[in-house]
């Protein structure tokens, strides 16, 4: 695919995160255009070449169907040429280039391995209707490329309206996406897989100091590194891959914004036996 620009999703929490990935991505050699999907009103001073993408028509189909501001990632259906990457991602190789003799929809993670996180009963009996090998084509709603729009606003909003996918609507924004890219019918081709092999673009799989070990062919690097549900330690060799592109205070700022993140999400005994119950009960259901 040929790409014309890079997008992204952020809001002012995640300023330096943006920041870092935005700084990766040049270094890289790519200069393309970075379109920002806005999480919410609280937006920051974009970089150069960098640009906030609202749409009126999919903000107001998400607050009228009461959707987590996540589902905002739709709009990604309504274009074409792209690649989309949250603010937690690192460029090690430029895009344009790893992508360029690659058609349709693009990802670059290991949920074919792990797939537990991209579906709800509901989609996978859709899944698993269509192929047996269905695992190869769910990815990361948090980066993917695309060479095509996969939908208009009109087709959009017939499937967010549609109660047969509420369950997946209700549900993280990986289930939606995962379901709706499936419901287009276009080819899914994840390079950590045949003929492409890339090694893993998750954070959380380079846990040994010598993770470039894994990185000696150039042809099996990983274009990118995501630390989806992994938290920074900041001293880790694959942390300091992000912090570099931070300064010393922004450092600092962003081990304080991580520790009252992580005091936010503290969870009650009561609260994880909740999920706890709810995991085993979706488990019954999916057997």
């Amino acid at each position: 695919m040929k790409l014309e620009k890079i997008i992204s999703f952020a809001n002012r929490s995640s300023e330096l995160r943006f920041k870092a990935m935005v700084s990766s991505l040049r270094e890289t050699g790519c200069m393309l255009p970075v379109w920002v999907i806005p999480y919410d009103d609280n937006l920051f001073d974009l970089p150069d070449n960098c640009t906030w993408w609202q749409m009126d028509e999919v903000e107001s189909l998400i607050n009228a169907s009461a959707l987590h501001p996540m589902k905002r990632k739709f709009q990604c259906f309504l274009t074409g040429n792209y690649h989309f990457v949250d603010a937690d991602v690192i460029f090690l190789r430029n895009p344009e280039e790893v992508l360029a003799g690659i058609d349709g929809f693009v990802s670059s993670c290991g949920h074919w391995h792990n797939p537990e996180h991209t579906y709800v009963p509901s989609t996978l009996q859709l899944f698993k209707q269509a192929s047996t090998t269905w695992q190869k084509s769910v990815f990361n709603s948090g980066q993917f490329a695309c060479d095509r729009a996969l939908y208009d606003i009109n087709s959009l909003t017939t499937h967010v309206r549609n109660p047969l996918y509420k369950e997946a609507l209700d549900s993280h924004d990986q289930i939606s996406i995962n379901l709706f890219v499936f419901l287009s019918g276009v080819t899914v081709t994840n390079v950590t897989l045949p003929p492409y092999n890339l090694e893993s673009s998750w954070a959380g799989d380079y846990q040994d100091d010598d993770h470039q070990k894994y990185w000696a062919d150039e042809k099996v690097k990983p274009y990118l590194i995501h630390w989806a549900g992994y938290k920074i330690a900041v001293d880790k060799p694959i942390d300091k891959l992000f912090t570099k592109y931070l300064t010393e205070q922004e450092k600092q700022v962003f081990i304080t914004e991580l520790a009252d993140f992580e005091k936010s999400r503290a969870v009650s005994p009561l609260r994880k036996f909740y999920w706890l119950l709810r995991s085993v009960l979706l488990g019954k259901k999916q057997n």
